[in-house]
């Protein structure tokens, strides 16, 4: 019950949390099957909340076990359908209690009703890059196949999770599915040589997950980041919808970063160099390449009509909101887990504040007190979303006085000209 109450409210965290979140190929989930989501890992249990909130059936997912102690926050990972792993660097007498986990994963997958979701990576890196991938995931599938007399198909489901920055409150993320793979396949070469096939299978799923990611290798990684933003404001992008499934800038953006990567260094350099002069221009003539691009429109009537909204969306959610900024500044050192730390924070920090309104309104509106919360929650996802909608019809304003337009468009494209 737990678990389905933090489901439901995670979607209406994550209007708050994200701009937008793209989710794309949801046909590809298999239905009444073992299903085991493989996700690169990049900030922390971000990664995790994003595919839970995304499915009907459970998810559960690894973590290591120092998050699992023996107070709320262990109790509370439990019921939210963690399960421990134990590293050797956390103490190799320990390891042992892995084989509790593993056999407890097979036993909620093998009805198809449950699903579980695994970063074969191991640790958590904020890059937009995928690592070497351990065997464990490999390993678990065989073990399901082996025990049910391959009588079973688990399915490993690939799913990129891809965010526009890792670290900045209100951006966007990309969740890309990818085919399934079925372990069926594997069978003649297991029974043959189960070494290789778990070395086969692991080394397919690193391949399938990478084709779902914005993958950029690190040497490549600042230029990328400097263009990335010129593809985003090449499309028209409006305040709504919230959920997309549209493949459109996704896969813009992947093919950007793979046409990046294929530059040689003499061409990269090029690419760098005329990025930051465009960027430097941009800076000298006090606009942004969201201006520049003119793909968008911007209405002084909504500004206008949503400051309302936005005064009283303020009030209600700024408060819960700078606790759990404070909370995430003091308490987290990690930056792989300031987003998913922040987040968490600001869940359980609406809970109470909404209950002192309540509390609160229980005396004044009676049984209407109920309604508060998602109210709140509303009108502050109206606040952040007019807060977005009056910076870019400002910076639209402000460009209007820009009297170097034409340079700034010819600068502009001849950075989209190196890397179409």
């Amino acid at each position: 019950m737990l678990y389905n109450f933090f489901r439901v409210s995670l979607w209406i965290m994550y209007v708050c949390f994200f701009r937008r979140v793209y989710y794309l190929r949801a046909k590809n989930i298999p239905q009444n099957e073992p299903l085991i989501f493989i996700s690169n890992h990049s900030s922390g249990f971000m990664d995790p909340i994003l595919i839970a909130a995304m499915q009907r059936r459970p998810v559960y997912f690894w973590a290591r076990a120092a998050e699992f102690p023996k107070n709320l926050k262990g109790w509370l990972m439990y019921k939210l359908h963690g399960l421990p792993i134990y590293r050797a660097k956390e103490g190799k007498e320990n390891m042992h209690k892995n084989e509790a986990t593993f056999q407890k994963t097979r036993d909620l997958l093998y009805g198809g009703v449950n699903s579980a979701f695994i970063a074969p990576e191991g640790d958590c890196v904020m890059e937009k890059r995928l690592r070497p991938f351990k065997t464990g995931c490999a390993r678990l599938a065989f073990k399901m196949m082996e025990e049910k007399n391959w009588r079973i198909d688990v399915k490993i489901l690939p799913a990129g999770v891809n965010y526009t920055y890792h670290d900045l409150f209100r951006s966007e993320a990309y969740v890309s599915l990818g085919e399934p793979i079925s372990v069926q396949k594997y069978k003649d070469l297991y029974q043959e040589d189960s070494a290789a096939a778990i070395k086969a299978l692991t080394a397919d799923m690193r391949v399938a997950l990478k084709a779902e990611m914005i993958h950029v290798e690190t040497e490549d990684s600042v230029v990328s980041e400097k263009v990335f933003p010129l593809i985003r404001n090449s499309f028209k992008r409006n305040i709504l919808p919230l959920y997309s499934t549209n493949e459109t800038l996704f896969d813009k953006e992947q093919q950007v970063a793979q046409t990046i990567s294929e530059l040689n260094k003499t061409q990269q350099q090029e690419l760098e160099q005329t990025v930051d002069a465009y960027n430097t221009a941009l800076d000298q003539a006090g606009t942004s390449d969201y201006a520049v691009a003119e793909k968008n429109k911007r209405s002084f009537i909504w500004v206008l009509l949503g400051l309302p909204v936005w005064i009283v969306g303020t009030i209600f959610g700024r408060i819960p909101h700078i606790i759990a900024r404070n909370l995430r500044n003091k308490l987290v050192p990690y930056p792989e887990f300031s987003a998913s730390f922040a987040f968490t924070a600001a869940f359980f920090v609406w809970i109470l504040w909404s209950l002192v309104f309540m509390l609160v309104g229980a005396f004044i509106i009676g049984w209407w007190t109920l309604l508060l919360p998602i109210t709140m929650i509303l009108l502050q996802t109206a606040a952040y979303h007019y807060e977005d909608y009056y910076k870019e019809w400002k910076t639209l304003v402000n460009y209007r006085r820009v009297t170097n337009k034409e340079a700034l468009k010819k600068q502009r494209q001849a950075v989209l000209d190196l890397v179409k």
